[in-house]
């Protein structure tokens, strides 16, 4: 799928994919100075915003699965577009008051929309495009979201740089007119119900999902290789400061090598994952990649420098590659193992454990990262292992439950 072919379209698959970029435009300028805002422009104690950021995670997680579920019973595009402006809303309340307790559930409101429309892409995706197509159509929105969080990344030097509040609140209130714009941009698409053509699954009421122990599997191994998330942002940085020998200009270095290449390689990668067992075996190679980078990072501290720098470049590389696959078979598995009629909810499960995992790995990653010798990696790298090997029995298992 030619992501550009797609933007320019006037499908709506293309206004999906231009209101996810302006979007992602938005959230790239917020993902960088949020923190700065709150803790220095406010003056919000950082443990007081540590705690908000906490139970906004933990509300997020119920957001993910409520929400998801409800897009299975109401028109998924319509609800999507609500949680936009909701979230639209909320960043206007971080600009007019001062007060903590307010910010503090405002935040979990942002947070709790923001994963409930998350939730909702599945449903929307599945209606939009169809078929075998979905997969790729999901990974090329990833592509997207990446292109405009790095546009928006290089608007917040801005207020970075200049540091004073009302350009911090000019680039907020930008941000604000991006979702409401992405919002406005799906005015008419209407995506419908798959349930009022189905019966839930097993016609029982209460959440299918949770039920579903080959989901429940696929989704655990899922969030242990989402432990990817937290190394580059987390540990690497704590690892490489931690070694005098390396340069600390080797972390721009790999996130920009990791943007860059998600950018230019999600699509390939998602490729022959439209499928339980291409799901299992795109799982099993991130988890094979992943461990191999840990490997790498365990020993690039006490090697001479330049061996150093060649390590932590080819553990990048694996990193990225891990990162890929996990991000096609979290995809695929949400597709492929779900009814149409209940997409959303079972996109809310899978979400809630990345969410959850999202959660507990700075506790594990810095722990990883500050200790004095590389065990840590090696434990890690054991796990993402074990985690890539379980990917096949349950992608068998699955397809067996499937096939019934």
């Amino acid at each position: 799928m030619a992501i550009w072919t797609v933007l320019r379209g006037k499908a709506d698959e293309g206004r999906y994919a231009r209101s996810t970029l302006v979007n992602s435009v938005g959230r790239g300028i917020f993902f960088a100075l949020s923190t700065l805002y709150f803790t220095q422009i406010l003056g919000m104690p950082l443990t007081l915003f540590s705690v908000f950021l906490t139970l906004s995670a933990v509300t997020g997680l119920a957001g993910s699965v409520l929400f998801g579920r409800a897009s299975d019973k109401v028109d998924a595009m319509t609800m999507y577009r609500t949680l936009l402006a909701v979230q639209g809303l909320g960043l206007i309340v971080y600009v007019v008051t001062d007060n903590f307790i307010c910010l503090g559930i405002t935040m979990a409101v942002v947070s709790t929309a923001d994963r409930g429309a998350a939730a909702a892409r599945g449903p929307i995706i599945a209606h939009i495009s169809q078929g075998e197509n979905r997969v790729s159509y999901r990974a090329m929105l990833r592509v997207v979201s990446n292109i405009g969080t790095a546009m928006g990344s290089v608007l917040s030097a801005i207020p970075l740089t200049i540091g004073t509040r009302p350009v911090f609140v000019a680039l907020i209130l930008f941000n604000v007119f991006t979702y409401f714009t992405a919002a406005l941009m799906l005015r008419g698409i209407q995506c419908g119900t798959f349930a009022s053509a189905h019966s839930r699954k097993d016609g029982r009421m209460g959440l299918v999902a949770v039920r579903d122990v080959p989901f429940l599997l696929a989704t655990a191994a899922n969030a242990v290789l989402y432990l990817h998330d937290g190394i580059l942002t987390i540990a690497l940085p704590i690892w490489i400061a931690s070694a005098k020998s390396i340069p600390n200009g080797m972390v721009s270095a790999l996130l920009l090598v990791n943007t860059v290449g998600v950018i230019l390689l999600q699509v390939r990668f998602a490729r022959g994952t439209d499928s339980i067992r291409g799901a299992g075996r795109a799982g099993l190679r991130s988890g094979l990649s992943l461990c191999a980078a840990c490997v790498l990072l365990a020993l690039s501290r006490e090697a001479v420098v330049w061996l150093s720098v060649v390590m932590l470049v080819a553990a990048g590389l694996m990193h990225l590659c891990g990162e890929l696959w996990q991000s096609a078979s979290a995809w695929s598995f949400g597709f492929e193992m779900s009814g149409d009629d209940l997409l959303g909810e079972y996109q809310g499960v899978l979400n809630a454990g990345a969410d959850t995992m999202a959660l507990v790995s700075p506790m594990i990653l810095t722990s990883v990262a500050h200790a004095d010798s590389p065990a840590g990696w090696l434990v890690l790298a054991v796990v993402f292992l074990l985690t890539g090997l379980s990917y096949g029995p349950i992608a068998r298992l699955a397809a067996r439950t499937r096939s019934k």
